[in-house]
C-alpha cells in the first residue's frame, strides 16, 4: 500500500473511488463536487492505494497555522489493516511540513475505534459538541480532538 497526494495528475477514477468510500461511510455524504473541492487549496487530499485500488482517503484543511482533518475513511473491506493510522500519520506529517502548529478533528462519540486511533496518534480530547452529527435516530455528539506539533 502507498499514500499519494491528490493532484491534477490524479485520475478522475481514483477520486471517484474515494468518493464511493465516502458515500458508504457517511450517514449524510457530501456531494461529489464538495468532496472534490476539498482536494484543492487551501485543502489537500491523500489517497491510500493498494493493488491499484483506492482503499482509503483523508481530506485536510490548512488555514494560517492550524490544520483540520475534515474527513477520513477506509473501505470497509480493508479496515483493521493499519490504513487509517497510515493516513493519519501522513496528514500529520504533511501538515507539520507546511508549518501547521496543530491539527483538529471531530469524531462521533460512538466511534470508539476511531477515537482509539486518534488517541494513539497523539490527539487529545478537548471538548464535546452536543448533537453535532445527524443519525437515523436523531443526533449524536462529536468529540473534538487536537494534536499539537
Amino acid at each position: 500500500m502507498h499514500i499519494q497526494l491528490v493532484s491534477d495528475s490524479s485520475s478522475a477514477g481514483a477520486l471517484a473511488q474515494a468518493y464511493g468510500i465516502h458515500e458508504a461511510s457517511q450517514f449524510k455524504p457530501w456531494s461529489y463536487d464538495t468532496f472534490a473541492d476539498c482536494t484543492t487549496a487551501p485543502y489537500f487530499g491523500v489517497l491510500a492505494i493498494k493493488d491499484d485500488q483506492v482503499v482509503g482517503y483523508a481530506l485536510v484543511l490548512e488555514v494560517v497555522d492550524e490544520a483540520t482533518l475534515m474527513d477520513i475513511a477506509v473501505d470497509k473491506r480493508h479496515r483493521q489493516e493499519g490504513i487509517g493510522r497510515t493516513l493519519v500519520d501522513y496528514v500529520k506529517q504533511h501538515a507539520q511540513q507546511n508549518k501547521m502548529s496543530s491539527m483538529w478533528l471531530e469524531v462521533r462519540a460512538s466511534n470508539v475505534g476511531a477515537i482509539n486511533l486518534y488517541e494513539n496518534a497523539g490527539f487529545e480530547h478537548i471538548e464535546v459538541r452536543k448533537g453535532y452529527y445527524q443519525t437515523a435516530k436523531g443526533k449524536e455528539d462529536a468529540k473534538i480532538m487536537k494534536a499539537s506539533f
